[in-house]
């Protein structure tokens, strides 16, 4: 009855607290987050007292992140950074950090990834970044936080725009199975027509891109999940046969 009590104790709590929304949010994607696509869902995280991390990464796919700070990959075409406090690191080459770190460091109690365009280049691709994604998605689940993965928005370019709905409906499925809601960008954008690079927006449909997903994860129920209580030390000792 008590362990009863204080599941439900805990779930109000994580209830309540998402009420008035998160009080620690980490957002991390690849260059479309580097637009004013990111900078919308940032201001919009940004608001009250919320702590907000801000990351991204031109290029990066979820294999970008997940190695160790050591042998870290760096970019050269756009990294940005904009911390708690709202300072702002915005520079074309940078190591990044990894993924794994920032999570420790930051304490999110909701973790927003916005990446998938750049593994679209192959099936085979695809394939290969499904042991990163569930590692991150893994990870967050870990640290207690939230998870929202937001898949990437309508393409124009080949091979990207043939493995487009490949690449969303595996994402799709991989989140379902780790515990992390997942916004299907494709249902909220339409590549804009003229010239372009086929992959990016401009800053207008960017930015629209943004607010839309911004509608989409204020409709989502979003409760970090409940850490499982440590055993007590009769029931350990059950288990291992000790006295």
């Amino acid at each position: 009855m008590k362990s009863t009590l204080l599941t439900l104790t805990v779930l109000l709590s994580f209830s309540s607290a998402f009420a008035e929304g998160p009080s620690r949010v980490l957002l991390l994607g690849d260059s479309h987050a580097y637009g004013r696509y990111g900078s919308v869902l940032d201001a919009h995280f940004r608001k009250g007292d919320t702590q907000v991390t801000s990351l991204s990464s031109c290029g990066s796919s979820p294999s970008t992140w997940t190695t160790s700070s050591e042998n870290f990959k760096s970019t050269n075409c756009g990294f940005w950074k904009k911390n708690a406090k709202g300072q702002e690191t915005r520079v074309t080459s940078h190591r990044l950090p990894s993924f794994g770190e920032e999570l420790a460091a930051t304490k999110p109690d909701l973790t927003v990834i916005t990446l998938g365009t750049n593994f679209l280049a192959s099936p085979g691709n695809i394939k290969s970044e499904k042991a990163h994604v569930e590692k991150m998605m893994k990870q967050i689940n870990a640290a207690g936080s939230a998870c929202i993965w937001v898949g990437p928005p309508d393409l124009k370019k080949d091979p990207f725009k043939k493995n487009l709905e490949l690449g969303v409906k595996e994402l799709k499925s991989w989140a379902d199975a780790n515990n992390c809601q997942f916004i299907d960008s494709t249902k909220l954008t339409k590549y804009p027509g003229g010239k372009s690079d086929g992959i990016h927006y401009g800053p207008k449909d960017s930015a629209a891109w943004g607010e839309a997903v911004v509608k989409e994860i204020t409709k989502l129920n979003i409760t970090p999940p409940v850490k499982a209580a440590a055993p007590k030390a009769a029931d350990a000792q059950k288990k291992t046969g000790t006295k």
